[in-house]
């Protein structure tokens, strides 16, 4: 694991005597914050927060079953989606400590009737755990088609891998970072190839049992699962629905395990000692590798408000209906785990990473309330004229919501990626007039004006952020494309 800071020792270890004496906040003070997520924004889930051995929050929010109004629970468990590959990643590194696996160990080698003699042959575990295999993925966006049809049907692994990881590569092994699920679902089949044993029962065996997980196992859609919460989302106009119906074996080692807050912070209790990996296995699981990701965790170094920084490592989860994050900092061994089943994704990420800034110093602001969750359903439900009222007669109460530039930006890509080109430039031109001397937001525009046919205006955008920041790639780009995309008289201006 990287250092946190790099200054001579004495100050090191004075800066690290003051870092240990400041108190974590209080109970109170955790939970007044994760209410104003609950009451300004909607979580709906699980969540708890510890330092060390100390619990300092452990609260339920929200419905587990809607159609029955049953209260979500502690003890519940959800579909933690993507959450799963830092567990699948900790027992593929303890594998690899026992010598059943090798880091530099290939496809070629480890699955030979699906991939010698080909071009995936030479991908070796440590590329898949580090998503640098060049391998092609699966959609990555639920509204592609492969979701409504193959993504429905049930399969072994071996023949899921033969359908749908084909042999061929997007680029050559170790070349690229590029997330991928399909890595995953192949290091599942690499644990049951060398143990003879499914990865149900090496998770229960090898993570489960040694770090007191009970409540915790790889989801098949048949088992009856107890305190299991349902999931749930939202249409675009605000309707809240059942979500889209994948079958699990799609999952398997990528995104197929459900847990507990409880068991998830059990776990991250087992990785202090070497009831999972030893010291050094765990460091080099925790090293970056690529475009700051480890063997299967996210890794990252914050700046705090006070300008100290802070190593976090962390994963988000995903599954229609589900969505979890899970973050650790082990200078105070913090750890944050969110478990959520009305697939909030943004406001999950939101939340977890609030909570471990507040862990660390940051004075305690409450949420304000979304102007997604505030304008999206009126967009759908009566169109651009009644959005754009909406928020422009907010008058006082705009205080009340985050309109930062961040949050503009995310609500017109949004709009955009669905779509609604004429709401993303009325967001945009919003965030130009809140903060016109940022190159982002008129990079931005420029790209929905672009998008919406407006391309003189699409230009004059550009230039502008251009000429805010000379060194923008993006505007750069989009220019150069214009230029030689221009038809015959048309303005360069």
């Amino acid at each position: 694991m990287r250092p946190i800071a790099r200054v001579c020792g004495f100050v090191l270890l004075m800066c690290s005597a003051v870092a240990l004496a400041k108190q974590p906040p209080t109970a109170d003070e955790l939970r007044r914050l994760v209410d104003s997520y609950a009451d300004h924004r909607g979580f709906n889930g699980t969540v708890l927060v510890a330092r060390g051995d100390q619990v300092l929050l452990r609260a339920a929010y929200g419905q587990a079953n809607v159609e029955w109004a049953t209260p979500n629970r502690v003890e519940g468990r959800y579909r933690v989606g993507s959450l799963s590959k830092p567990l699948v990643a900790t027992l593929t590194m303890q594998l690899i400590q026992q010598g059943e696996l090798r880091l530099e160990g290939t496809l070629g080698e480890y699955l030979p009737a699906l991939y010698a003699g080909t071009p995936a042959a030479a991908v070796t575990v440590a590329q898949l755990l580090s998503h640098t295999s060049g391998l092609a993925d699966i959609p990555g966006r639920y509204t592609d088609p492969w979701w409504q049809t193959a993504a429905r049907r049930s399969y072994a692994p071996m023949d899921f891998a033969r359908e749908w990881i084909r042999p061929t590569l997007l680029e050559n092994p170790g070349q690229q970072w590029r997330y991928n699920n399909n890595g995953f679902f192949l290091l599942g089949l690499l644990i049951e190839q060398a143990t003879g044993r499914s990865l149900a029962d090496n998770l229960q065996e090898r993570i489960f049992a040694p770090a007191d997980m009970a409540s915790s196992g790889l989801f098949n859609g048949r088992s009856v699962q107890e305190r299991l919460a349902e999931g749930y989302t939202r249409t675009a106009e605000g309707t809240l629905v059942h979500p889209q119906w994948i079958d699990p074996s799609v999952s398997f080692a990528a995104a197929g395990i459900y847990s507990t807050v409880d068991d998830l912070y059990r776990f991250d209790r087992a990785l202090y000692g070497e009831r999972l990996l030893n010291h050094d296995t765990r460091r080099k699981m925790l090293t970056v590798q690529a475009s700051s990701y480890g063997f299967g965790w996210n890794v990252d170094d914050w700046t705090l408000p006070d300008g100290a920084t802070l190593q976090v490592v962390s994963h988000t989860g995903s599954v229609p209906g589900y969505q979890s994050y899970y973050l650790r900092s082990e200078s105070h061994e913090d750890c944050v785990i969110i478990l959520d089943n009305f697939w909030q994704g943004s406001l999950v990420v939101a939340m977890g990473q609030d909570l471990m800034e507040v862990l660390n110093g940051k004075p305690m602001q409450p949420a304000k309330r979304s102007l997604d969750d505030l304008l999206t359903p009126i967009a759908y439900r009566q169109g651009l004229p009644a959005m754009a009222a909406a928020y422009e007669g907010l008058g006082p109460r705009r205080d009340d919501y985050d309109h930062n530039e961040k949050a503009l930006n995310a609500l017109g890509y949004k709009f955009l990626r669905a779509g609604r080109k004429d709401e993303a430039v009325r967001v945009f031109e919003w965030g130009v007039a809140a903060y016109p001397g940022s190159a982002n937001t008129h990079d931005s525009l420029g790209e929905a004006y672009r998008a919406a046919g407006r391309l003189d205006e699409a230009r004059k955008s550009y230039q502008t952020a251009l000429k805010l920041d000379p060194t923008s790639q993006s505007a750069h780009a989009a220019l150069k494309e214009m230029e030689a995309d221009k038809q015959p008289g048309e303005s360069s201006d």
